[in-house]
């Protein structure tokens, strides 16, 4: 499966806000559940959140999907990377950059990148 860095920011966003944990049944409009676990499971294993490492099958249905992810709260590292990336003109400016160079980059990056653009947007460089 495809990372796609809008539904995580969404799921980050989503345990921002969060009083409980959360898990793969997590409701995310134009998402499937699949689509849900793939991505709380890479938030977890980037360690933007903690939680149980996700679990995996490995037979039957797509191995790569977890069978099942709780997501318990955001890390220290999840929270920047959210208060970086939550204002919807930084997002989007982020993703405007992150086109000219094919669209994605990893998460330390796109994370970075939105850091800098609220620097600009403070006055700070």
């Amino acid at each position: 499966m495809t990372r796609d860095d809008d539904l995580i920011r969404t799921l980050m966003l989503v345990l921002e806000q969060a009083n409980s944990y959360i898990n793969d049944s997590v409701v995310v409009e134009g998402y499937t559940r699949d689509q849900v676990a793939y991505h709380l499971g890479l938030i977890v294993r980037a360690g933007y959140a903690e939680g149980p490492q996700p679990r995996y099958s490995s037979s039957g249905s797509d191995p790569t999907i977890p069978l099942a992810v709780v997501v318990n709260r955001l890390s220290p590292a999840g929270h920047d990377f959210i208060a970086a990336l939550r204002d919807d003109t930084v997002w989007a400016k982020v993703k405007e950059r992150l086109a000219k160079v094919g669209g994605t980059a990893s998460l330390d990056i796109i994370g970075q990148v939105g850091a800098s653009i609220t620097k600009q947007m403070l006055g700070l460089t």
